[in-house]
């Protein structure tokens, strides 16, 4: 028991002298830089005001995001993505003409745009369009994962919102730049004629439904007259439960035909629109910071690199 022990005492105090030790190597390497920067302060300095001036400069012009986010209506979803495509590669080949065309007049400090679907899967499913987009998915989800289904860009372009993000390197206003990249993607002579046919659809079906909603009000009224004073009560009646059921659908519907008509003034719709915020993603406005430690650390591992390397030079020629 005693040379268990001891064996432990003498471990422990070993790992303890290790523990010691590499501690305080650490603390001389921390000196170590310290020294060596205190002895080529000047050099240091200067780096870091350069970097510093270098970065400031770079920083003067911040790249800015403009985020829209739209609703494709009568199945433009399609449409919209090959639209966006288009504007993306025409900015690409710098087709000024094709810009000045839809009413942008310069794109110099266009940067890029592009589009993805705003993740809304229980919408798609719930979709009164596509009654069956729930079996669909169901059926995809049988043969693989459904992460993957619904980011998968068949389904998700299918999606009720989408997101399209436009890059500039200048602030814009929105009537030089987001109005007529929307008014672009009004102009479908297909989706035109689509829309209209939907918004007359709508309208008389608003119509049809205010007039089964009075009808079903005169009845239930009618009905209701003629049980006073009988022992069956309204609520017993299944006919006046049934239309009261179905005047409760109707002002339903109504509710979401009245959505759809504010929705349906535009083929693409847009629902909000955020101009001109800073990109403060990544580098972006940081370099005035970035840019003298990257300078700094650059001058030590050269240093660093130039040292081990005579080391090694004269280590070759012992």
């Amino acid at each position: 028991m005693s040379t268990n022990s001891q064996e432990q005492e003498i471990d422990l105090s070993q790992i303890g002298k290790r523990i010691s030790k590499g501690f305080q190597k650490a603390v001389n390497r921390c000196f170590d830089l310290l020294f060596f920067i205190q002895k080529r302060l000047i050099i240091v300095f200067t780096l870091l005001v350069i970097g510093g001036g270098l970065g400031f400069y770079l920083d003067k012009e911040p790249n800015y995001t403009n985020d829209i986010v739209v609703i494709p209506n009568f199945g433009s979803n399609e449409y919209l993505y090959d639209k966006i495509n288009l504007i993306s590669l025409k900015l690409k080949e710098k087709d000024h003409a094709f810009f000045a065309k839809i009413g942008i007049k310069n794109i110099e400090d266009f940067i890029s745009i592009e589009i993805q679907p705003i993740n809304g899967i229980y919408s798609f499913i719930n979709s009164e369009v596509q009654k069956n987009n729930f079996e669909l998915v169901k059926l995809m989800a049988e043969n693989g994962d459904v992460d993957k289904i619904i980011q998968d860009q068949t389904t998700s372009k299918n999606y009720y919102l989408h997101g399209i993000n436009i890059k500039t390197s200048v602030a814009h206003h929105q009537k030089d730049l987001i109005d007529p990249i929307l008014n672009y993607l009004q102009q479908s002579e297909y989706f035109i004629k689509l829309q209209k046919i939907q918004q007359n659809n709508l309208e008389e079906k608003l119509v049809a439904n205010k007039s089964l909603i009075n009808q079903i009000d005169q009845i239930v009224s009618s009905l209701s007259q003629n049980k006073i004073g009988s022992s069956v009560s309204i609520s017993e009646n299944t006919g006046i439960s049934d239309l009261i059921q179905k005047k409760d659908n109707l002002i339903i519907e109504n509710q979401k035909l009245a959505t759809n008509r504010l929705e349906f003034d535009k083929i693409i719709k847009d629902q909000d629109i955020v101009s001109n915020q800073m990109n403060t993603s990544g580098a972006n406005n940081k370099m005035k910071f970035i840019l003298p430690l990257l300078l700094v650390l650059f001058y030590l591992l050269g240093y660093w690199f130039s040292k081990v390397y005579k080391q090694q030079k004269q280590r070759i020629k012992a």
